[in-house]
């Protein structure tokens, strides 16, 4: 499960963050209104955790914002203390799917999480598709013309990746921080590996996909083929 925790109130952020990593949630942390919209528009998250301080905008039309502009990643929005009724209203008219109080039991942050889970695992496609390439999220197995390959638990991060934002250039920054956590041991060399192992298995598939490497700028999935101002190599 992929969760955004968004809010500058450094406890609320490591406590959340804490206890999502004791269940193998992956996690993101933003403070910055902009930046948290960003992340939100070009991945998919399972949950967004916001909390009342938002720097750059209020959290109530940061959440109204995200809303029209057409995100439904589920919302849960925990406030600092008894927020009161008229508080947790205001969240739920401007799109929070839950509201909870810090601090927050952590059997009912799990609990909403599974909720959450549940309903999202109905409306998240199992597939994805680019072209003649097939992505399958329940079984890690990537698919084309010429059969069907196992993928690796890295290679399917970064393949999930590049088919959720095809045709949208991806940068190595934001591989290394959304697949290896921003680790400080991680660097360039380990997207160049796994981009050259998925080339190597889109051949094989025969697809007419291709991942184009954009000079300075990242890589993005292409599904005619074309490699346009970039280069396959």
């Amino acid at each position: 499960m992929r969760v955004l925790i968004l809010g500058n109130e450094k406890h609320t952020a490591v406590y959340a963050e804490e206890t999502l990593r004791q269940v193998w949630c992956e996690t993101e942390v933003c403070a910055e209104a902009d930046q948290g919209y960003c992340a939100l528009k070009q991945d998919d998250y399972d949950a967004v955790i916001l909390g009342e301080a938002l720097e750059g905008m209020d959290w109530s039309a940061f959440l109204e914002k995200v809303r029209r502009d057409g995100c439904r990643t589920p919302a849960i929005v925990l406030f600092s203390g008894d927020s009161g009724a008229q508080a947790r209203i205001r969240a739920l008219e401007n799109g929070a799917d839950y509201c909870l109080n810090m601090p927050v039991d952590e059997g009912e942050l799990l609990a909403v999480l599974k909720a959450v889970e549940r309903r999202r695992g109905s409306l998240r496609p199992e597939r994805l598709s680019a072209g003649d390439l097939y992505l399958d999220q329940s079984t890690f197995t990537l698919s084309g013309p010429a059969g069907t390959v196992q993928l690796g638990k890295r290679e399917f991060d970064v393949m999930r990746l590049l088919m959720v934002n095809r045709d949208i250039i991806v940068s190595k920054e934001t591989m290394l921080n959304r697949i290896w956590g921003g680790r400080p041991d991680a660097v360039d060399n380990n997207v160049e590996v796994y981009i050259s192992f998925l080339r190597k298995k889109l051949e094989l598939l025969g697809v007419h996909a291709s991942i184009v490497t954009m000079r300075r700028l990242g890589y993005k999935l292409t599904a005619d083929g074309c490699t346009g101002a970039g280069e396959k190599a």
